[in-house]
């Protein structure tokens, strides 16, 4: 098995989660909708109306994957799927990013057709960038939110029973939204925060304003650079707690055997 394979494998494991499927794009096309007061983004040409949208998928549909994604490492090691990943000629790191990303995949997906259909909007409205743009604030904004909420899901699923991760798992996205979201920054020089949805990255490359901030967060700006290193900061924590989810999942697959 390669590693397409094996993404396409877990794409599909991922898939027979269709309550939880159903519920992510039940949440997307609510982001849409939440967008009603500054205008429907596929209603114009300005990208910052895009940011918006984008913004909205970060911080809703992950609700859906912090439920979805408290088995991606330890269903793997309950069923013995793992030993047979292990024997393949692929890397263990290789393996672990074909789960994530076959799960990403289909979960993302509402998320990613939400965009494109808002993007081809502003297209007719003569935006013409706004294809390139949606698949910038895809993997920018709406991907790694995606990847944080799916590595809470996993690690907590490591660690307690699958219904009670579920709960926990959505009450500990909810608190990190609450902190990184709604929790008022000081306007001083340099008061900069991890913001889940992208608010740095939004606000350096496509002119938005702060989402569901108070009104003094607007005085803080992030540079392009120091944007970037929040995107990256947040992909290695998310890296970090999928790799203890995974060491938590082994070491209790063998106590148990």
């Amino acid at each position: 098995m390669r590693f397409l394979s094996l993404s396409v494998i877990h794409a599909r494991m991922a898939a027979r989660q269709r309550a939880i499927w159903v519920a992510s794009l039940l949440l997307a096309l609510l982001s849409i909708t939440i967008t009603v007061n500054p205008g429907l983004s596929f209603e114009t040409d300005n990208a910052a109306a895009l940011a918006l949208t984008a913004q909205m998928l970060a911080l809703l549909p992950p609700i859906a994957y912090a439920a979805a994604f408290t088995d991606l490492s330890a269903e793997s090691e309950r069923l013995g799927v793992s030993e047979i990943e292990s024997s393949a000629p692929v890397h263990p790191v290789a393996l672990a990013a074909a789960r994530v990303l076959g799960a990403l995949f289909v979960m993302t997906l509402p998320s990613a057709g939400v965009l494109l259909f808002c993007a081809g909007g502003q297209m007719l409205h003569g935006n013409a960038w706004a294809v390139l743009q949606s698949v910038v604030l895809f993997a920018g904004v709406v991907l790694p939110a995606a990847l944080m909420a799916a590595s809470l899901s996993a690690f907590a699923g490591a660690l307690l029973p699958r219904a009670v991760a579920r709960i926990v798992a959505i009450v500990a996205w909810l608190g990190v939204l609450f902190l990184t979201v709604f929790v008022p920054v000081s306007p001083e020089p340099g008061s900069l925060r991890l913001h889940i949805a992208a608010d740095p990255l939004a606000q350096a490359f496509f002119g938005s304003t702060p989402l569901l901030d108070y009104p003094e967060s607007a005085a803080v700006s992030a540079s392009p650079f120091e944007a970037l290193a929040l995107l990256v900061f947040k992909f290695a924590v998310a890296a970090a707690l999928l790799a203890a989810a995974a060491a938590v999942a082994r070491r209790r697959s063998y106590r148990c055997h």
